[in-house]
C-alpha cells in the first residue's frame, strides 16, 4: 500500500489516489456548526496539536503566548495521567475502507490502550472521529476526548469503548460515500 499526506492541501493519498479524511467525512455528513472553520481557529488548532505532539515526545519547544493556557493544560494532562505514548500525530490509512486521517495520541493509561483526541471542548462528535482512527488500530479498546482549555486546565471526557464508535464512523463513511456517488458533494479542486 502506497500512502502519502499532502500537508499543505490536507489531502490523504492511498495508492496515488486521493481518499476522504476522517474529518472531511464528518464535516460533510454533520452540520458545519460543530466545527471551527475560520482560518484563525484552524491555525490555532494546528499550533496546539504540534505543541502537544512535542510534549508527548518529550521535546523542548517555544510557543506563541496566545496558546499558553492550552500548552499548560497539555503538560498537566501528561503529568497527571502519565500516559505511556505509543503513537503521536500519526497518519492512518484504511485500504479496505478508502480513507485517511491523523490520530492525535495513542497511549496506555492505567494499563488500557486509548486513542485520545485534542479538542477545545469535550464533544460527542469527537468520539465518532476517534472511532475513525480506531478502525485501523484494533488493539486500542478505549477512547477519550481531551479538551485543552485556555485557562490552563484540561477536561477529559468520559472514557468510552471503541467498538460502538468504530461502527458509527463506518456509518458516517457509508453516508459520505452515498452522497459522493449521488454527486451531492462538491468535488475539490483537481478532482473530477
Amino acid at each position: 500500500m502506497n500512502t502519502r499526506f499532502d500537508e499543505k492541501n490536507h489531502i490523504y493519498y492511498l495508492n496515488d489516489r486521493p481518499v476522504v479524511s476522517v474529518t472531511q467525512a464528518l464535516q460533510e455528513v454533520f452540520s458545519l456548526k460543530y466545527w471551527h472553520t475560520t482560518d484563525w481557529h484552524r491555525d490555532r488548532g494546528i499550533v496546539i496539536h504540534a505543541c502537544a505532539a512535542l510534549i508527548a515526545r518529550g521535546k523542548p519547544f517555544e510557543f506563541d503566548p496566545q496558546v499558553k493556557g492550552q500548552i499548560e493544560a497539555c503538560y498537566k494532562f501528561f503529568a497527571d495521567l502519565k500516559p505511556e505514548v505509543i503513537e503521536v500525530e500519526q497518519q492512518i490509512f484504511s485500504e479496505r475502507y478508502q480513507f485517511g486521517g491523523t490520530l492525535d495520541l495513542r497511549c496506555r493509561i492505567g494499563g488500557k490502550e486509548y486513542i485520545c483526541d485534542w479538542k477545545s471542548t469535550v464533544c460527542q462528535i469527537g468520539q465518532v472521529q476517534i472511532g475513525g482512527y480506531a478502525v485501523e488500530r484494533p488493539t486500542a479498546k478505549w477512547g477519550m476526548v481531551v479538551a485543552l482549555k485556555k485557562d490552563g486546565k484540561y477536561r477529559c471526557g468520559m472514557p468510552f469503548k471503541l467498538d460502538h464508535v468504530r461502527n458509527e464512523f463506518l456509518a458516517v463513511l457509508t453516508t459520505y460515500n452515498i452522497k459522493q456517488r449521488w454527486k451531492l458533494i462538491e468535488p475539490k479542486e483537481g478532482e473530477e
